[in-house]
């Protein structure tokens, strides 16, 4: 099946996101003393890689920072005394991201991100709509998150 409204809607993510983050990232590249051709800047992608300036797209960004916070943990605490497999949980103010190591990245190809199917590679992460500044309270004996 070729899942036409899941590309669909990583086609929308991207054309939304990619001119708000070439704008931003060609500011932060202007800034660069003897301009940004002399220094090596590469951005972290969901996947797990790094990109520049000219390749970063909007889908590809999406879960960057969570990315990053996995090949952190994964490269500075696996294997220092063991290898056994890590549990990542970054929690944020408004939600946690939880994740796995096991001396591999564990990749998705499609991802459902604030109800838009993404299809491109991306780290497994799995993000919870509850952080550090979130408040659970009943309702109806039903359980809620609100900030």
């Amino acid at each position: 099946m070729i899942r036409a409204v899941p590309r669909g809607l990583t086609a929308s993510v991207d054309a939304y996101l990619t001119p708000v983050i070439k704008e931003y990232l060609s500011g932060f590249m202007s800034r660069f003393e003897g301009g940004a051709e002399k220094v090596n800047v590469l951005f972290m992608q969901s996947d797990g890689g790094l990109a520049p300036e000219k390749r970063f797209s909007g889908h590809k960004a999406v879960l960057s920072g969570p990315a990053g916070g996995v090949v952190g943990y994964s490269q500075t605490t696996f294997g220092l005394e063991t290898s056994k497999p890590l549990i990542g949980f970054d929690m944020g103010g408004t939600s946690t991201d939880v994740s796995r190591y096991d001396g591999s990245y564990e990749q998705v190809l499609e991802t459902q991100i604030a109800g838009a199917i993404i299809q491109a590679p991306q780290l497994d992460i799995n993000t919870v709509a509850a952080g550090g500044g979130s408040k659970l309270k009943f309702n109806l004996d039903l359980l809620v998150i609100w900030t």
